[in-house]
């Protein structure tokens, strides 16, 4: 199989829950949103002391941002807890600290989302307006 540069490309998927709502920033001509997903996975490891394997539970957290339009959106219709669905592409952000220390941070930048349970927070919406009629 041969593999051409161009083919070669920056495309990641996660779905995973919102650990917080989604920071929304209004900058001079754009929004920006950032937020972070915590993804589950699990793996049967071998217990040391009875050499039993056992399903484990890792938590892996991964930071993403989006721009313009799409930040409103997301920071409109996703909370805190929400299962989301999002394509996106790494970026590596790199800087050098107050103490002359070089920083580097990956970021993925949201091309798509979909947002799984978006019929509960119009559901809770409902009636927390009925609730105050």
């Amino acid at each position: 199989m041969e593999i051409r540069m161009n083919s070669i490309s920056n495309y990641c998927r996660f779905i995973g829950r919102l650990v917080r709502d989604p920071k929304l920033t209004k900058l001079d001509h754009t929004d920006l949103v950032t937020f972070t997903l915590a993804i589950n996975e699990y793996r049967k490891e071998k217990d040391p002391d009875t050499g039993e394997r056992k399903k484990k539970k890792t938590t892996s957290y991964f930071d993403f941002e989006a721009w313009d339009t799409g930040a409103t959106t997301l920071a409109n219709l996703c909370k805190k807890g929400d299962i989301v669905d999002i394509v996106s592409s790494a970026k590596n952000n790199r800087w050098v600290d107050k103490n002359g220390k070089e920083q580097n941070q990956v970021r993925f930048r949201v091309k798509e989302f979909k947002l799984f349970n978006q019929q509960q927070h119009v559901k809770q919406e409902a009636q927390a307006t009925n609730n105050e009629l």
